[in-house]
């Protein structure tokens, strides 16, 4: 849409806006900007002090931007090339070979982890209980064991130690294959049946037994020893087994998940409960004791203002468009009904 024409302003009008711009890019010249930002910084903090978080922004207004960018905003399709590429170059970066577990986490906090995973007893005891009522365990296990008895009757010391006895089984075997096939599958099939019927009853006292006998300081010793011989492998050593092209693949399955997740309702009950949370606490607390609690100071704000602030206005300088950007903000005061009656005054 093209920009409506402003009529000429006066010579009164203009002289006095070009003094103003004049003015605005002296006050924003770096040597003029310290002294500035810091004045205004002070400033800011004082009415700070004066404002409640829940005066300055409802948190209706907070869950409602926080459910449109966390749930309703559709990612652009360049940000998971984007993700792909990064996590390609951090594989690739030279830390990888040079950094061990053991730097990245110290025997201490290890130590700290593995205490407070012990604690979770009850945790513990639903993992084991899960996993010796898997069918799959049960099913695993069972084979094992119909596989390991049939090894035993068939290559033990016990055929072994009696004459023929090795002979004859093989000729027992070779008899039945011949003459009754169907025999050795009933055979099977009883055995199967017994041992998983044994099992069952050996995996629910194998779940007591295990209770008792993974104690905290058996399950300390053994993560301890594992660790010990970890935490001198580097960050690559571990990561051998998993290519870039893995990485890339579970990034795309949890990205996906992750799409589908946003958009359930336990995903936005989530965000506003945890907003409304946030409100609770601080919502009649001044902002500036908000900024405080946040560890939030005045030096911060004020070397993050001057660390952005001054190469951005400079860019805008070098580029002439700053004295542009100043106009902009300023000259429709200046075709106003009221800069007109005061100019004429």
């Amino acid at each position: 849409m093209a920009k409506k024409a402003q009529p000429k302003l006066s010579v009164r009008a203009q002289v006095l806006l070009d003094a103003q711009v004049h003015w605005w890019l002296e006050r924003l010249d770096a040597k003029a900007l310290v002294p500035w930002l810091e004045d205004e910084v002070d400033a800011l903090l004082a009415d700070a002090a004066k404002l409640k978080l829940e005066e300055a922004v409802s948190r209706a207004d907070v869950q409602a931007v926080a459910r449109q960018y966390a749930a309703e905003l559709e990612p652009h399709g360049a940000i998971p090339e984007l993700v792909g590429e990064i996590a390609q170059s951090l594989q690739a970066h030279p830390a990888q070979k040079k950094t061990k577990l053991g730097e990245l986490m110290p025997d201490k906090h290890f130590r700290e982890w593995l205490d407070k995973i012990l604690e979770l007893h009850a945790a513990r005891e639903a993992i084991i209980h899960a996993a010796l009522s898997n069918p799959v365990v049960s099913a695993v296990a069972g084979d094992l064991l119909y596989r390991g008895i049939s090894g035993y009757l068939g290559e033990s010391n016990l055929t072994k130690s009696i004459p023929g006895a090795s002979s004859m089984l093989k000729f027992g075997k070779s008899m039945l294959a011949k003459a009754a096939p169907k025999l050795d599958a009933a055979v099977e099939s009883t055995l199967r049946k017994y041992i998983q019927q044994s099992l069952d009853t050996t995996l629910r006292e194998s779940e007591h037994s295990l209770k008792i006998l993974l104690t905290d300081e058996l399950l300390r010793e053994s993560a301890i020893e594992i660790w010990a011989g970890l935490k001198g492998m580097t960050v690559a050593e571990v990561r051998a087994t998993v290519s870039v092209d893995d990485v890339e693949e579970l990034f795309v399955v949890g990205y996906e998940h992750w799409r589908s997740f946003r958009k359930t309702s336990y995903y936005g009950a989530m965000i506003d409960a945890g907003i409304a949370s946030f409100f609770d606490k601080y919502g009649k607390t001044p902002l500036s004791k908000l900024l405080e609690e946040m560890g939030v100071t005045r030096a911060m704000i004020l070397k993050d203002l001057l660390r952005f602030g001054t190469p951005a206005i400079a860019a805008l300088k070098k580029k002439k468009l700053l004295d542009a950007m100043i106009r902009r903000w300023l000259e429709p005061f200046y075709h106003s009904d009221v800069a007109s009656k005061l100019l004429a005054d």
